[in-house]
């Protein structure tokens, strides 16, 4: 395994810990959730730049398809969370 893709499966976590944690947390914070995001994508960019370059192992496909997975559970368990995050990264620009 290289470094790419290890770093994407670690930003995916990461990225997964904090939309845990704000799940868990009461309210709604959009600092964590924000960095959850900013994380999740990070991870999937390193996930493709992994796959680009080669790298051996099949970490760089565990990170894709977790990502897709992460996003597909979010939009069905709180599909409010996921409007939220867009909207509010709209209106940021």
């Amino acid at each position: 395994m290289k470094l790419f893709s290890l770093l994407s499966f670690g930003f995916i976590v990461l990225g997964l810990l904090l939309f845990g944690v704000n799940w868990i947390m009461e309210g709604y914070t959009k600092f964590i959730v924000l960095l959850g995001f900013v994380s999740l994508c990070a991870g999937i960019v390193l996930s493709f730049i992994a796959i680009a370059k080669q790298e051996e192992g099949i970490l760089k496909f565990i990170s894709l398809i977790s990502f897709f997975i992460i996003l597909f559970l979010t939009t069905w368990f709180q599909p409010f969370q996921f409007i939220r995050i867009t909207t509010w990264l709209n209106n940021i620009s």
